[in-house]
């Protein structure tokens, strides 16, 4: 009586629910074959079997988590934008990455009523107005009339479509840093990029199928991966006050105050290196069972051709 009163007093969280999953799994799919082969072949060669087919098919699993890891399963820590450090433009900081010193200017970029006054097209697709990357994601062409890759110095313009993962890192780091006290006291302008691995395009500008295969070899092969920096430019907006009943008013930037950059360094993190020691641990074991399994039937076949020639001798 008193154990069925414990019994009924274990909540079914998930917890117990996936260790009862688990305990059902194991006795149901591993020792129903484990019956059949321990009732074929033996107890001991049975579990041996068993055994070595089950670290085959786990080394099997965890070779393709390692290719690639499982959203949900063992993975390590996924690349994310580690922050570096917070600087304003013209404002007399030095920034301590020597590739920041070949940035350009905020204040020497072209102007987006310059740009909108030469290509009035654009106001279709921009109609609240525009920043650089936003003109790079649809309009490349139109930046690169504006901006010359040599005075870039080795720096990218990214698109505010391939922004995002920085941009709201950028977020979360002007707000804990105190810098803002929310996301609604700025404006993001541009973002950009320097370092990291060649990419297809800066490779093979022609698209060349040869260059394309060597890139993806000599990508695949280069071990270590140069720095990857990248900077979101923010600027206080300009403060408006909201009239009840209607939508809230566009946020301007404030040319009278400094553009603030965010400087980030791309960890890669490790997510494939938990996967991988799964594989190691689990081809070890199945080549430890292989190969007890091998010297087993060695083992056999010697006794085997001993007790035959025992019996001819006599």
């Amino acid at each position: 009586m008193h154990t069925l009163q414990v019994i009924a007093g274990i909540s079914f969280d998930p917890g117990i629910r996936g260790i009862l999953v688990v305990l059902v799994g194991v006795t149901v799919l591993m020792g129903s074959v484990y019956l059949l082969l321990g009732t074929n072949l033996g107890s001991r060669l049975g579990f041996l079997v068993a055994l070595t087919g089950l670290f085959g098919w786990l080394a099997i699993l965890t070779f393709m988590w390692w290719l690639t890891p499982p959203a949900i399963g063992p993975r390590g820590n996924l690349p994310t934008w580690k922050p570096v450090e917070i600087y304003v433009n013209g404002g007399g900081d030095q920034a301590k990455i020597d590739a920041l010193s070949g940035l350009i200017d905020p204040a020497s970029l072209p102007k987006a009523d310059k740009i909108l006054a030469e290509n009035p097209d654009l106001a279709k697709d921009f109609p609240n107005g525009f920043t650089l990357s936003d003109l790079q994601t649809n309009h490349p062409a139109v930046v690169s009339e504006y901006l010359d890759a040599e005075s870039l110095n080795g720096w990218k313009l990214v698109s505010a479509a391939n922004a995002g993962e920085a941009q709201a890192a950028a977020d979360v780091e002007l707000v804990a840093s105190g810098v803002f006290k929310t996301t609604a006291d700025y404006k993001k302008l541009n973002t950009w990029q320097f370092g990291g691995k060649p990419t297809l395009e800066d490779d093979c500008p022609d698209g060349g199928i040869v260059c394309r295969v060597w890139h993806r070899i000599s990508s695949a092969f280069q071990i270590k991966n140069p720095k990857n920096y990248s900077v979101v430019q923010v600027q206080q907006v300009i403060p408006q006050e909201t009239i009840p009943g209607q939508a809230p008013p566009i946020p301007k930037a404030d040319p009278t105050k400094p553009v603030i950059s965010v400087v980030f360094v791309r960890d890669i993190g490790n997510e494939r290196v938990i996967p991988f020691l799964y594989f190691v641990i689990c081809m070890s074991l199945f080549i430890v069972s292989a190969w007890a399994l091998h010297n087993r039937d060695k083992t056999l076949m010697k006794n085997k051709a001993m007790a035959e020639a025992a019996s001819k001798e006599s």
